[in-house]
């Protein structure tokens, strides 16, 4: 990718906006209901994988929950859908929960 001064990659942008309280969290949601809404679940392991970036590096977060680096691309890739208890294991290390309202 090209950068140039008037540019700011989309990544870097992601992660200002995801150090902002609550944004997190907000972020995961609204993914969460477009889903819902178009039933395309790779926006959603897209976003955790910017929300785990904000909070750690991939590696990091690899080793904390026991998932191999790999595994979590292929997820965020959509190369890999993952089981619910490993959806629920990641989101239990970035904070957050599983539940049904």
């Amino acid at each position: 990718m090209i950068e140039d001064k008037y540019s700011t990659p989309h990544e870097k942008i992601m992660l200002e906006f995801l150090a902002k309280p609550g944004a997190m969290k907000g972020y995961l949601n609204a993914t969460l209901e477009m889903y819902l809404e178009d039933g395309d679940f790779n926006g959603f392991y897209r976003s955790l994988e910017y929300v785990i970036k904000a909070q750690d590096n991939i590696s990091g977060f690899a080793k904390k929950t026991k998932l191999s680096r790999a595994t979590l691309y292929d997820i965020f890739k959509g190369k890999k859908e993952p089981k619910i208890q490993t959806l629920a294991k990641i989101l239990a290390e970035l904070g957050y929960k599983i539940q049904v309202a």
